[in-house]
């Protein structure tokens, strides 16, 4: 866990991208999770009042939301560059202002090389471990997968041909289009990240997710916190 933002983890984001900011922390989010072996992993929430833009980054350990930590948080006036980024377990350096990209990738960098911050990851590792996750006789670790991954066959419906998949806990429909962007491995759907994907799939219509009672204390949590402005 010496280097928790390798200086190619952006290598394979498109040099232009539709928000790069939020883009820029959801690529840290998945790549969080190879680094630490699958133990912690990290979910952008969007926190926006617009025109201001707020994105944070919550790391937690696996299949624990109730445990989610706010690791940092990056504010744009207008959802553009400067940015303000604050990590609040840093102290009287937790802020850091940003004038472009560049910048906030060596901000970020900065920000996950820091002893404290690796502190904290490491802790919601060993929360991981403490909860059930196995020890490979090397030393490393891995996690068992604990929800499955589901597409059904395509259908018609008023908004075109669709289909019913469920991953994660979560379930809905997704058109055909995106099913053969993903059967094609179109990167508008999958792209490289090191030696793992980000896939990129919308949704036609309402998304359902089954959730724990822990998951939905959490979500409702959320829902007060960001209903009152926080």
């Amino acid at each position: 866990m010496e280097n928790l933002w390798p200086n190619d983890l952006l290598a394979e984001m498109p040099g232009s991208t539709p928000n790069a900011i939020e883009t820029i922390l959801e690529i840290q989010a998945l790549g969080l999770a190879a680094i630490t072996g699958g133990l912690v992993v990290g979910r952008v929430r969007d926190r926006s009042f617009r025109p201001a833009r707020a994105w944070s980054l919550y790391i937690e350990p696996v299949d624990q939301p109730s445990k989610a930590y706010e690791f940092l948080i990056i504010r744009s006036a207008d959802g553009g560059y400067p940015v303000a980024v604050e990590a609040y377990h840093l102290g009287d350096r937790r802020l850091k202002r940003c004038e472009s990209k560049a910048t906030l990738t060596k901000a970020l960098q900065k920000i996950f090389a820091e002893p404290s911050s690796k502190s904290v990851i490491r802790t919601l590792a060993e929360e991981s471990i403490a909860a059930g996750a196995v020890t490979r006789p090397q030393g490393g670790t891995q996690v068992q997968p604990a929800r499955s991954i589901e597409i059904g066959p395509v259908f018609d419906t008023p908004d075109g041909q669709v289909s019913s998949v469920s991953m994660f806990g979560i379930s809905g429909h997704i058109s055909d289009t995106t099913l053969e962007n993903l059967r094609d491995r179109n990167r508008r759907v999958v792209e490289p990240l090191n030696e793992r994907f980000v896939v990129t799939m919308p949704f036609v219509g309402t998304v359902k997710a089954t959730v724990s009672k822990e998951e939905l204390d959490v979500l409702v949590a959320q829902a007060t916190r960001s209903l009152k402005g926080y």
